[in-house]
């Protein structure tokens, strides 16, 4: 359903923005509440935050080019140059002109042409460093240190920690079977699901709690609610938010820094094949493994070519 052009254009003579926003959105595909709309609202909000920052004006762009790449080059600040990141705020801003085109409020699209920013490999493999995992952690609840401890040093995923129960937990928390996998546990891990279990209820009298790790109103947490407990652990330590998938990375690192194999990284991550791990290698400092999982790329291309 496209917004009316005219109440759009009383929001925007009334500056409100946010309203606009809103209204736009509806033309947007997805129900109200789905993730595409909410993804890109959320790009369209950062746009109008830079507009705000710099006294510019939505409709009103004089030099379309130079507007264009003055926000791609705030968002390459703003996002520390990760390049997926800057390309998906660009992408929505020519989305959200678009669509203000096609309403008759704009004649030019200023971001047609600006060039979004290359991927390179580790851009590609978004990771918690070892840094910012023990920041994480100097502020963590008892709870938030599990869960971080179950990504960057169990390496599960998302729908996995979700999912997890007392039950799959070893009685000495030396491991957990996870996915049909033996996930081992540092200390670290070892302690926290220790603390969290008596925190849960856990006594010498009744042992160990049952059910599910984390709940929300007696069901598993949802992936929002997970991501949001991650978010909020974020924003106290000042660390850079990234998806949970970057504390999956940070295990991998973490392996390949203690000299794990290619195929023991895999294993223990439960990942599909070997190749995921090759941008993580790179990122690693094992010229070894840099030297062999170049040789490997190269052997597939040649026989894919045959």
């Amino acid at each position: 359903m496209s917004p009316s052009p005219s109440a759009l254009q009383r929001l925007l003579e009334q500056d409100d923005l946010s309203a606009a926003l809103d209204l736009l959105a509806t033309s947007l595909p997805g129900p109200p509440t789905g993730a595409t709309r909410k993804n890109v609202l959320s790009g369209w909000r950062v746009l109008v935050r830079w507009l705000r920052a710099e006294d510019r004006n939505l409709l009103n762009v004089p030099d379309a080019r130079a507007f264009a790449q003055a926000y791609a080059d705030w968002l390459a600040t703003e996002y520390g140059g990760v390049a997926a990141t800057v390309n998906n705020r660009l992408v929505q801003a020519r989305r959200l002109y678009r669509i203000l085109g096609e309403l008759g409020l704009v004649e030019v699209n200023p971001f047609v042409t600006v060039q979004g920013r290359t991927h390179v490999a580790h851009e590609r493999r978004p990771v918690y460093t070892a840094e910012e995992v023990a920041r994480l952690l100097d502020h963590a609840s008892a709870e938030e240190r599990v869960l971080i401890l179950l990504g960057a040093h169990g390496g599960l995923s998302g729908p996995e920690v979700r999912g997890l129960t007392f039950g799959v937990i070893s009685g000495d928390r030396t491991h957990l079977q996870v996915s049909g996998r033996t996930v081992a546990c540092t200390p670290e891990l070892a302690a926290a699901l220790k603390a969290w279990a008596q925190l849960s209820g856990e006594t010498p009298l009744y042992g160990t709690p049952e059910g599910l790790l984390f709940r929300h109103g007696g069901a598993p947490l949802t992936d929002h609610e997970l991501r949001a407990k991650v978010f909020r652990l974020c924003q106290r330590t000042g660390v850079p938010y990234k998806a949970w998938h970057a504390l999956r990375h940070a295990a991998g690192l973490k392996l390949l820094t203690e000299q794990a194999s290619q195929r023991e990284v895999t294993e223990a991550l439960g990942l599909g094949g070997r190749t995921a791990v090759r941008p993580l290698i790179r990122l690693s400092d094992r010229p070894d493994l840099t030297a062999r999982s170049g040789r490997e790329r190269k052997k597939g291309e040649t026989d894919d070519s045959h």
